[in-house]
Order: C-alpha cells, then structure tokens, then sequence
C-alpha cells in the first residue's frame, strides 16, 4: 500500500514491512548495523517487525544464506520485502507496522516529515540507567552487577529488573541487545531540502530530545531504574535529505532555535506520542492515576492491596479493594501522587537537600492521604500519623496514606 509520495521518496507498507523508495540520491544517517551510518548511496531505508514483543526470539537468517550472522539477516529480510539488501538500510522492531504515525511540520519551503513506530512497555531505559549487556569481539554478554545503595534520604534503590512482580503490567526483563525489544521507538525521518552530513548529525540529536520529551510528557517510567524513561533499549533512527542539485544550497543547522529544530522537534514528539497510543494503549488521559506516578517507587496495586489489609478494618480492606481502580485514577488523587513523586525525583536528584528532602516527603505524603479522605481538614493528623513510618520507603508510604486516607474517608 502506498501511505505517502512526495517528490523525493514513495513510502509503502506492506505486511510487516514499511519502506521509503528514494526518488533522488539522499544523504542518510542512520543507526542501522548494515548499510548504517553516512551514507549518500542507499535507494531505499526501512522498517520492519522482525519479531512479536513477547516470547518470540528474534527470526534466524536462513541456514543456506553464505552471509555471516547480521549480514544474513539483513539480506533475507530485504529479500522477504523486495528490497534491494546491497543499497537498503533497514531497522528492525518487535512494534507492528499498522500501528506506525505519518507525521509532517512545515514552515514555508521547508518540511519535516516521520514515520514512526513505538512501544515502551517492555523496554524502557533512562539514559545513564545501569545496563545488563557488555560488548565483547566475540558477541555481548550479561553484566554481573552488585546494587547500590542510593545516598537520598528516604528513597530506596531502583527494583531490580529481573524482578518480573515489580514491572509495570505488559513489560517483561530485558534480553539481549541483539535481539528486538518488545519496546522500540523506530523513527524515519525525512527533511525536503539539503543538509550538510554535521546539520544531520545535529538533526540527530534534537530528534534524540524530541523523543524523551514525549516519554516524559507521559511520565512513562524506566524498566531499569526508579526513574522517568528518556527512550528504551532498543531505539533506532533513520535522517533522509536529498542531496543538493545544480544551484541547491544545503542547510547547515537543526538546533533548537531555528525552524529546521522546530519542524523536526513537532513531527518527532507527535508521532512518538501518538505511536505509544496506538501500540501500548497509552494516553495522557490514562497516565492520570497513581500507580502511573508512584508505580517506579513501588507503590503499585499490589501495595496499595497490602497496605489496606495491614491498615484497614477487613470490611474495609474489602471495600477498598473493591474500589481500588476507582481510588487510583481520582484526578485530585493523582494530582497529589504525582506531586510525591516529584519530590521523591528532587531528593534522588539533590534539588532537595537530604535535610529536608524527608520532611517534604512526609508533608505530600498527608496531602495525598487527604485528597483520598476528600478531606483538606485532615492534614495535620495524617502528617502525625504518618511520621511515625519514619523506615518505610517512599513508595510504602504513600501506599499507607492512600490507606490511612480511606481509612478517614469513612471513618
């Protein structure tokens, strides 16, 4: 099927496979591990699902191939979607093609166009996150890594993310960085006027910021870490722009403060967001709860359910259990929760001193408790009550105030 044609390229999709056909030469920076890199003599750059998100290993190249391990793999994908493998750059994604966004942004002669795929549920990093593969010649192997400690007051080190019951619902453990995560953001992204190969290096990056900034516009959490997620594993990208003809003139900058920046910063930021809707099912709208917020500090359902029967009367353990979905996405519920976890990234970050950085926990954390109890009045009670929880962690303790709130909702 052919979703778009401009005067530069034709972009199809068919089965699992979505490829841009390039009309004129273009330099092409791409993460691509065949035909990657800057090159200026591709025909075509392509994405495509190279395996299911979950317990699916990653297609193996045909036996017969006499190519080596990636190359082989490369050559019978482009074979399977009639692409040429000698002049094609292809990305690969556990994401399915149907859910992929066509977004563009203009500014008078000049057009930023994208096709993107995402997931982030079973995949999700943060930059600087610890990382569980080191590279080797011979292929990767799993880092062996102790946990630290972590030196804010009152915060508890990240979960481990082998711990399955600790992930959010739909992710899964991280495998080996050779195999497609069930997590991706894949982007095609294509500029309709020259650039410079440093002008497509700096495109880079601000296509980099546009994608974290809409993971954190979400607040979608890292898998690795306690904390918010600036992309996962796994991503890759795909920069086009034709080369320049007689009496073209290239552009030399995609920063932040000229349009070039602007268009790539809007196309990038909506289709990845739109992408992680179509996808995972996700939306602002249903990131407005607090096991969205709280969920990486471990306040999670199972917490929440935990808590309730240490805290509550059975009757009303019962009741609240009952009626957790209901308490977990209250909009001032939410609203509060959010404003914890915020404090808690301050501390984390030493924004918040360690000398404060308790008390401010404490002082959410019965702000939280009282837009449960629908009760402002509450505060200073709660406050009291929930200082003497002094050894609990962040996430354990606003799971008691969600309790301890109920509690007085009602009592």
């Amino acid at each position: 099927m052919l979703l778009s044609e401009t005067d530069h390229y034709r972009l199809h999709r068919r089965g699992r496979f979505l490829w841009a056909a390039l009309k004129r030469p273009h330099r092409v920076l791409s993460t691509c591990k065949v035909n990657g890199g800057l090159r200026e003599d591709l025909s075509h750059v392509a994405n495509h699902q190279s395996c299911e998100g979950v317990a699916h290993l990653t297609r193996d190249a045909r036996k017969q191939s006499p190519l080596p391990g990636l190359d082989a793999f490369h050559a019978q994908a482009c074979l399977d979607a009639g692409l040429p493998p000698a002049t094609t750059a292809l990305m690969s994604t556990a994401a399915n093609m149907q859910c992929a966004v066509l977004t563009q942004a203009e500014h008078e002669d000049l057009a930023v166009s994208v096709a993107a795929t995402a997931g982030v549920l079973g995949n999700a990093t943060r930059a600087g996150d610890p990382a569980d593969w080191h590279e080797h010649r011979d292929g990767s192997r799993p880092i062996q890594r102790a946990m630290a400690g972590d030196e804010a007051v009152g915060v508890k080190p990240p979960p481990n993310v082998d711990d399955c019951s600790r992930l959010q619902p739909g992710s899964m453990p991280m495998r080996s960085p050779d195999e497609a995560g069930s997590g991706t953001i894949v982007l095609l992204v294509f500029i309709n006027q020259p650039c410079t190969a440093p002008c497509l290096i700096r495109a880079a990056t601000l296509v980099t910021e546009a994608k974290s900034a809409a993971l954190l516009d979400l607040r979608m959490p890292s898998l690795q870490s306690a904390g918010l997620a600036t992309g996962t594993g796994t991503d890759q990208l795909v920069i086009a722009a034709p080369l320049p003809a007689a009496g073209d003139w290239e552009r030399n900058w995609a920063g932040g403060h000229n349009s070039l920046g602007e268009l790539l910063g809007r196309a990038v930021h909506a289709a990845v967001t739109r992408c992680i809707l179509l996808q995972n099912g996700v939306c602002a709208e249903l990131r407005r709860s607090v096991c969205s917020a709280l969920g990486r500090h471990g306040c999670d359902e199972a917490q929440l359910l935990a808590q309730a029967e240490a805290e509550l009367e059975r009757a009303d353990a019962e009741l609240f259990a009952h009626n957790l979905m209901a308490l977990i996405h209250d909009p001032q519920t939410a609203a509060a929760a959010y404003a914890l976890a915020e404090i808690i990234d301050l501390a984390r970050a030493g924004v918040l001193h360690a000398e404060v950085a308790q008390e401010a926990i404490f002082n959410q954390a019965a702000l939280l408790a009282a837009a449960v109890a629908v009760d402002p009045a509450q505060f200073p009670a709660l406050r009291e009550a929930l200082q003497q929880h002094r050894d609990l962690a962040p996430g354990v303790l606003a799971a008691r105030a969600i309790a301890q709130g109920f509690a007085r909702k009602w009592g």
